[in-house]
């Protein structure tokens, strides 16, 4: 059974991702799959 949310970013059910850095859970929208992290903490990385 797959458990979703809803977007902690966006407040849109289906968030299924959890940010490796601030534990936020995400929908695919707000998730970098590269870095593993939300779009909230890519903004701060310098990648």
């Amino acid at each position: 059974m797959e458990m979703m949310g809803l977007c902690t970013i966006c407040g849109k059910p289906g968030a299924m991702y959890t940010c490796r850095t601030c534990g936020r859970l995400v929908c695919g929208e707000h998730f970098n799959i590269q870095y593993g992290v939300c779009t909230i903490c890519l903004k701060g990385k310098k990648i």
